[in-house]
């Protein structure tokens, strides 16, 4: 069904409805303005012509901005079609189901189309609710990876700051003394003061010992004068 749709929205149906409207179309615009109004109506069949050729050469954009003059220059619904096909063709879902309303709504009679327009329609609201779906989708994730990287970079900045505290605790261990250190080292130090204090007694008393045993056991000293003769 899709496939019948393009193949008659996109070529046969858009160049037939316009003429058809623009061939009832110039007792409106003469009415209106009876001295303009042939020219008017020349101008708008040239930009539909352009527009026409544009739309078969794949030149959408152009098409879009031929047809958008021609309804300027005179507002028929027709063109309304074509400028929603554009639209469509151009990937604009939301404008051209804008436009194809428009098109229903300010036809005086329902068209001779106006179950394919429907349809079409259908088929551009369907685009727009996907291409919603995946944009909020693209913005979960896009949420998702923001979260995560403000995650992983606090962790980071935690890891990195108890790094830096531990080498500042590895820097400043070997100046710090224990509570009870520098009291075992006055202690330390007042029992080697004793302790040279006793090994100098101890020195001083094997000092006189030695000269008592040495003044006890030395020989005695040989006479130096001669002996008398009795």
């Amino acid at each position: 069904m899709t496939s019948l749709i393009h193949s008659l929205a996109d070529r046969s149906v858009l160049p037939v409805l316009v003429a058809v409207v623009l061939a009832v179309s110039p007792l409106t615009a003469r009415a209106a303005n009876v001295d303009g109004g042939s020219e008017v109506e020349s101008q708008a069949r040239a930009k539909f012509s352009e527009g026409n050729l544009a739309y078969d050469l794949g030149e959408f954009q152009k098409a879009l901005d031929a047809y958008s003059e021609a309804y300027r220059l005179m507002p028929l619904p027709g063109f309304l079609f074509n400028i929603a096909q554009c639209h469509r063709q151009l990937g604009r879902p939301e404008r051209a189901g804008f436009f194809y309303r428009r098109y229903l709504t300010l036809s005086k009679e329902e068209p001779s189309n106006a179950a394919l327009v429907k349809e079409l329609i259908a088929e551009v609201e369907e685009s727009v609710r996907k291409e919603q779906e995946r944009r909020l989708t693209r913005e979960e994730t896009a949420r998702d990876q923001a979260k995560a990287a403000a995650l992983r970079a606090q962790a980071e900045a935690t890891a990195a700051r108890r790094v830096q505290q531990g080498e500042g605790r590895r820097t400043l261990a070997p100046r710090a003394r224990a509570p009870g250190q520098a009291e075992a080292e006055v202690k330390g130090g007042d029992s080697l003061l004793k302790k040279w204090w006793v090994w100098a007694g101890a020195g001083a008393v094997a000092v006189i010992a030695g000269g008592v045993i040495y003044a006890a056991t030395a020989p005695q000293p040989r006479p130096t004068t001669l002996g008398t003769v009795r």
